[in-house]
């Protein structure tokens, strides 16, 4: 049922943000194309500004557009009429609340590749009408990379691979925050949005509040540098970095736990639909 869960998820995300990507994308090629053609003194100079303009309008559009519909379809699906059908279907809130998250995670994690796509495409765009040979300018750039991999060794492996965990778990952490404050802020039947914003803003006061008394007490740096200078160990290579890179990936998911918790408790005990 979680996969059907998703499979709608991702169409319902897919429908907007696919077609703005792709506008992304072009926009970028059109800019570059543009670009180059001024600097060649073939288009008129207001080009130089237009342009970008409207490529940076997109790429706002496509992060404003996430996040909208990050929360809209929380609250639409879960805390609004919908909800009763949601509810109603033989699945738990916990699986409810995953498919929100994954999916909200795998496309946060589509917008910024396509803003990197699109920088890349408006990057290369340009070398190519420059006049100069694109090899000459690229090849330096893959052969610092093609070194640089041939240096990789297994302790890096793991921590590229615990970074990229830390990043997911981070991007989870801000989603279920934010589902956390919403669940809160549906409690107040005719000001549901002041409740939610209330409720964030007390969530980021405690954790703020919470890490000053750690590092005003000293336990946190101590015990944090104690840790640190453990041997995490790989084929006997010490590894310090990867397992800090552990405690942020144990002390970041601890608190998205919480935040899940609070969610699931205001769904499944609380809840309160429009």
């Amino acid at each position: 049922m979680l996969g059907k869960l998703l499979k709608y998820e991702m169409k319902m995300f897919g429908r907007i943000l696919l077609p703005l990507y792709g506008l992304l994308i072009a926009t970028s090629v059109i800019t570059g194309l543009s670009l180059s053609a001024v600097m060649n003194n073939v288009l008129d100079e207001y080009l130089m500004a237009f342009m970008p303009i409207v490529y940076g309008v997109i790429l706002v559009a496509v992060g404003v557009m996430t996040i909208v519909l990050l929360i809209n379809s929380f609250n639409k699906n879960l805390l609004g009429r919908e909800g009763y059908l949601m509810f109603s279907l033989p699945v738990s809130t916990n699986k409810l609340i995953s498919a929100k998250v994954i999916s909200n995670v795998i496309w946060i994690i589509f917008s910024v590749l396509a803003f990197i796509i699109s920088a890349s495409a408006l990057a290369f765009t340009m070398i190519g009408l420059s006049g100069e040979d694109p090899v000459t300018i690229v090849t330096p750039t893959f052969e610092e990379i093609a070194h640089t991999l041939s240096q990789v060794t297994p302790t890096m492996i793991i921590n590229i691979i615990l970074g990229i965990i830390v990043l997911i778990v981070i991007i989870s952490l801000m989603i279920i925050r934010i589902y956390a404050a919403m669940a809160i802020g549906s409690q107040w039947n005719e000001h549901r949005i002041i409740g939610s914003i209330l409720a964030y803003g007390g969530f980021q006061i405690a954790e703020a509040v919470i890490m000053t008394i750690l590092g005003m007490t000293g336990y946190a740096s101590h015990y944090i540098f104690a840790l640190l200078n453990r041997p995490f160990d790989m084929n006997g290579v010490a590894n310090p970095f990867g397992f800090g890179l552990l405690i942020m990936i144990v002390g970041f998911g601890i608190v998205a736990a919480i935040y899940w918790f609070v969610t699931w408790y205001f769904l499944e005990k609380r809840l309160n639909l429009e």
